[in-house]
């Protein structure tokens, strides 16, 4: 998009120590059947792992059409775009990609060093300047971080392009947390212009040493992936392709292109997208969002929205005025960045997307015995991808999150607080982090979790009481 048209990590520590000298307590089934129950919430390290996404995932990596992780598992990055650089740059900060990180469930932040019109050209210290300041936040916070060359005509500038991209491949290149988006929104140039430029581009960070992640950007606005998967780039591994969109200006006829490319064995990654025209004003399209947002996570296409920034646009995600420096309520979010927000914190921690309704058996260690409910409405305002139920006036719902590292689940009882919750899998009890900034009765932890097992919450209460809930098996 033209811009004219347009958990904080680190809890106290006394919050930390709370949750670990929190202590795993085997239900009444699981004695019965003599299982050794024990907490892997052991230490701070072990805490703050499970909100540190590149300590669960590593070095991504690009396999036919799917972002992957170390352990070669399809993951789905979600998160935000800052503005052009040389406008935005008040938001360049570590504050910012700790609040996204920390109260949004944000994996990834997109730093747009913009390129023409006062950018890099003009101030390059200045404009690398922003966005190192946001690639070592990202590190130090353990997101991932794209590194986005903002231009929308990069051929005309591939020797500063290049040397850019050296510079970045050998200061960042060896981190498992950066990515490399070496052309924003090619505007009218064809693909037969595009293709060079990007094979010389990926060839110098290639030659620097770093085999990440790159993004190269496709016709039409990086529209046309349809058209770059009729002659890919070869000779390179881990490319993908830029998509963007505008939810009420794009619709069915791109996502269209989009299954064309992926069925010619692209690997896509949306970079860019907003809930409103093209423009960036007026026309803010929930609904067509959300269908956007069902393909995204049916395909497992990353994303970043378009923007985090305080300008008088439909597409900006705070308000004029909003705080430079995070921490937002909501009365500082717009419609567009509430809706996003709510996105993101949907299987926070990854991925998210994909749906199913189930019923699911349930025990309970009250002196009532508990009934399986079914499919319920998911945690965080997802649907309920692992079933839910009622047992003795506790309602489990499991989070819609299909990753097998990621466990979520909301548990609430009416007229009494929910003051811990541990998942047996297998033979080993977690300990889940209270989420309370998600919603009331919001628990989670980042932990591997085998497909097929099926896991056994048990929620305490105020008052002592406790119950069981058994998920329907984890998918893969």
């Amino acid at each position: 998009m033209v811009a004219d048209s347009g958990f904080r990590f680190g809890l106290c520590v006394a919050a930390v120590q709370a949750a670990m000298l929190c202590s795993c307590v085997a239900s009444s089934e699981d004695a019965g059947q003599g299982e050794v129950i024990e907490s892997e919430l052991t230490d701070e390290e072990a805490f703050a792992a499970s909100t540190r996404p590149v300590d669960a995932h590593g070095r991504l990596q690009i396999v036919g059409k799917e972002l992957r992780n170390q352990h070669n598992v399809p993951v789905q990055l979600k998160g935000m775009s800052l503005f052009w650089s040389q406008w935005g740059g008040a938001f360049y900060n570590a504050s910012v990609v700790n609040s996204i990180a920390d109260s949004w469930g944000a994996t990834v932040v997109r730093a747009a060093m913009g390129v023409e019109s006062g950018g890099y050209l003009t101030n390059p210290t200045a404009e690398k300047n922003r966005v190192k300041a946001v690639v070592d936040a990202a590190i130090a916070r353990g997101i991932y971080v794209i590194i986005d060359w903002h231009d929308h005509s990069a051929q005309d500038h591939k020797a500063q392009a290049q040397d850019f991209f050296r510079e970045m491949a050998t200061t960042y290149g060896s981190r498992p947390n950066v990515l490399f988006e070496i052309y924003n929104e090619p505007d009218g140039e064809p693909w037969s212009t595009i293709k060079p430029y990007a094979t010389d581009v990926i060839r110098t960070i290639r030659g620097a040493g770093s085999n990440n992640v790159i993004i190269v950007g496709t016709p039409t606005w990086s529209q046309d992936v349809d058209i770059a998967a009729n002659d890919p780039i070869t000779g390179f591994t881990n490319i993908a392709y830029t998509l963007h969109f505008y939810a009420n200006t794009h619709k069915e006829s791109l996502r269209a292109k989009a299954r064309t490319a992926m069925d010619k064995g692209l690997a896509l990654f949306v970079t860019e997208f907003g809930t409103c025209d093209a423009s960036g004003n007026t026309g803010l399209n929930l609904t067509e969002s959300q269908t956007w947002m069902n393909f995204l996570n049916a395909n497992k296409i990353s994303w970043a929205n378009w923007s985090l920034f305080d300008k008088n646009e439909t597409a900006s995600a705070l308000v004029p005025g909003a705080s430079t420096t995070g921490s937002w309520p909501d009365t500082q979010l717009t419609e567009s960045g509430k809706w996003v927000k709510a996105r993101m914190l949907e299987g926070s921690g990854g991925a998210g997307g994909g749906s199913s309704t189930s019923t699911s058996s349930s025990t309970s260690t009250s002196s009532s015995s508990g009934t399986g409910g079914s499919g319920g409405a998911g945690g965080s305002g997802g649907a309920g991808g692992g079933g839910g139920g009622t047992t003795s006036g506790f309602q489990f719902t499991v989070s819609p999150n299909i990753n097998p590292w990621w466990i979520q689940v909301k548990v609430v009882e009416p007229g009494y607080s929910i003051t811990r919750v541990t998942a047996r899998v297998n033979t080993t009890t977690h300990t889940l982090d209270p989420r309370p900034s998600w919603g009331e009765g919001e628990f989670a932890i980042g932990k591997e979790v085998p497909p097929g097992t099926q896991v056994v919450f048990t929620a305490t209460d105020n008052r002592g009481v406790s119950a069981s809930f058994k998920s329907e098996p984890w998918p893969r």
